[in-house]
């Protein structure tokens, strides 16, 4: 998961936060990762430390460039390796980056790097410190659709209530967030077994 060229990058780690855009009330999470870890390795990170499912194309843009698979469509823009492309080598302290997920939906997640400093064996590398809120449900239609979503769960009254709570289930609450279960989860990404 650590791979990459850049001296030294293996001691620190990034602390990031992580913020789905046009969301409200507000979806983020504050993680901490190893500066060598690579942009594919970081969209595994993400996708669990939000709860996505990992079912859509994906891509990262950083200033003018843009990384993703190195087999995904580039739908007409030159997009570079992101299994070659260092976190730390990319983005240093108070930079930001964008990771975009399921370009149907078109979920856009706003990453800042909060800080880098020095690796510290007693704690693991790669964990969610904190974060708010459950991540919408894959395919709800975006921004706008999850708001619709939100909206027809929280009124008994409105004609698409039932159904969009046949659809979500009786366990997804908006509010929620697991931070113990996501860690829990993370660990065996890094942990050997």
């Amino acid at each position: 998961m650590t791979s990459g060229s850049g001296a030294g990058l293996g001691l620190s780690v990034h602390e990031l936060k992580v913020t789905l855009l046009d969301v409200s009330p507000p979806v983020w999470r504050r993680l901490r990762v190893p500066s060598a870890v690579t942009l594919s390795a970081l969209h595994s990170i993400l996708q669990v430390a939000f709860g996505w499912h990992d079912a859509h194309l994906h891509e990262w843009r950083v200033g003018e460039r843009t990384f993703g698979l190195s087999d995904e469509p580039s739908w007409g823009e030159e997009i570079e390796d992101e299994s070659a492309a260092v976190l730390g080598e990319l983005a240093p302290a108070d930079s930001v980056l964008h990771y975009d997920y399921d370009f149907g939906d078109g979920w856009e997640h706003l990453v800042e790097v909060v800080g880098v400093r020095e690796f510290d064996p007693g704690e693991p590398p790669v964990a969610v410190l904190e974060g708010a809120r459950a991540v919408p449900p894959e395919d709800c239609g975006g921004p706008e659709g999850y708001e619709h979503l939100l909206d027809a769960l929280a009124d008994d009254d409105d004609p698409e209530h039932e159904e969009m709570l046949d659809w979500v289930g009786d366990g997804f609450d908006p509010d929620g967030f697991d931070l113990q279960g996501t860690n829990r989860r993370l660990e065996g990404m890094w942990r050997p077994a």
